[in-house]
Formats: C-alpha cells, sequence, structure tokens
C-alpha cells in the first residue's frame, strides 16, 4: 500500500490562521471593498476573512480540475464567472490553500481582467512549490513536508477518497482501517465521522460489510 502524509484540520486551526491573515493586512493598511471566494475550498475562509474585515460585498468565482486532480489536459477551467463589476474597487480573493497554484492563478487573472482599482490574494497555507504566491497567507508548508490538508469543509469527499486505499493490499477489520489510516496517512479520525465515511462507501457500492470484516467491491 501506498500512502501520503494527511493532516485532519480543526476549527480552532482555522480561526488563529485567519486572525494572521486579518493581522497581516491590517499591518499592510489594504482594506478590500469586495471578498471573493475561490469555490470550493475557498469559500468559508473568505466568509470568515470578510466577517473579521466587516466586508459585506463577499461574492464567489468556480474553477474546476476534472475529477479529483486535474483536467484531462492537466489544467484548471473557470466554470462560474465573476457575477458582478469590480471595476476601480480594492478586491481580496481567497482560496483555502496553495498547492499548485493553478486554480488561484487562474481566478486572479479572471477577476483582474474587470479592471479593479487593486487586486490581492489570500490563502491559509502556502505549499511552497506552488507556482503562484499569495499575497497573504498564514502559514507556509516546505515542499519536502508535502501534506493533504483535510478541512473541515471536505472531510467526507477526502476521506470517502482515502479509506478505500487501505484496502489495496485486502479486506480490513475496523481496527485494522484505523491502524492504517494512522500508518500510511498520519490521521486519526473519529469514530463518528469513520462510521460515517464507512456507511458512504457502503452506500455508494464502494465496499462492503460481511461478517465483522469490510472489503472493497
Amino acid at each position: 500500500m501506498k500512502g501520503f502524509r494527511c493532516k485532519l484540520v480543526t476549527w480552532n486551526e482555522i480561526e488563529t490562521w485567519v486572525r494572521v491573515i486579518v493581522k497581516k493586512m491590517k499591518d499592510d493598511e489594504y482594506r478590500p471593498q469586495i471578498v471573493i471566494g475561490l469555490a470550493r475550498g475557498g469559500l468559508i475562509p473568505a466568509r470568515l476573512i470578510s466577517d473579521y474585515l466587516q466586508v459585506k460585498d463577499l461574492y464567489t468565482v468556480k474553477t474546476e480540475h476534472w475529477g479529483i486532480t486535474a483536467s484531462p489536459d492537466g489544467t484548471a477551467r473557470i466554470t462560474q464567472k465573476l457575477p458582478i463589476s469590480v471595476e476601480d474597487k480594492m478586491v481580496l480573493v481567497v482560496d483555502d490553500i496553495t498547492d499548485t497554484g493553478q486554480s488561484l492563478s487562474l481566478a486572479v487573472e479572471h477577476i483582474r481582467s474587470f479592471n479593479p482599482k487593486e487586486l490581492r490574494s489570500a490563502t491559509l497555507l502556502h505549499i511552497t512549490h506552488s507556482k503562484y504566491v499569495p499575497n497573504y497567507y498564514a502559514d507556509t508548508v516546505p515542499e519536502e513536508k508535502w501534506t493533504w490538508f483535510i478541512f473541515p469543509w471536505n472531510v467526507y469527499e477526502d476521506l470517502t477518497t482515502i479509506v478505500p486505499k487501505v484496502f489495496d493490499d485486502g479486506p480490513k477489520s475496523y481496527e485494522n482501517i484505523l491502524s492504517d489510516l494512522e500508518k500510511y496517512f498520519n490521521i486519526k479520525p473519529t469514530k463518528k465521522k469513520l462510521d460515517e465515511t464507512l456507511e458512504m462507501l457502503i452506500e455508494k457500492k464502494v465496499i462492503m460489510l460481511k461478517n465483522g470484516i469490510y472489503s472493497k467491491l
């Protein structure tokens, strides 16, 4: 089984990161009039940042990759364009993390085409191998310590992708699943979250449960 480093992000960490970003912006005396969340990962961070900044004009732009990681030709695409005019406005676009940086870079260029007075970007986390560097971020992740961050707003989406991988070397008991998730992916989901994830995978006919043993269909 081939695993990779993951981290279950807590709400306390998110609130801390948001405060760091807001402080950096205030230190820079940057006061956006409009905040734009990059759907889907940037929606909640954008709402939190807009709340701290007391900015009521909050909108969204959506980019998509094909499947989990990329479109067939490896590029991101704008699938929901900016719905309002930002001409001559101070704008902040927000995402949760820059990994490749492709989605945020694409969104920034799209928004820039609407002629804002100034446009800056922010993410909670920035992985150093990203080709795009946001203006503001709370913390960096060195390329050699690359981690898949599982945020509360996509925990089931990610767990239903990760959990089936533990069955690559055969059926597992519940305890085996827990130990393999910790051993190969560095995560210890709560019993409630793991139970719900396993139920989802059974409903989707990805796995089955028989005599206390889970196996991939």
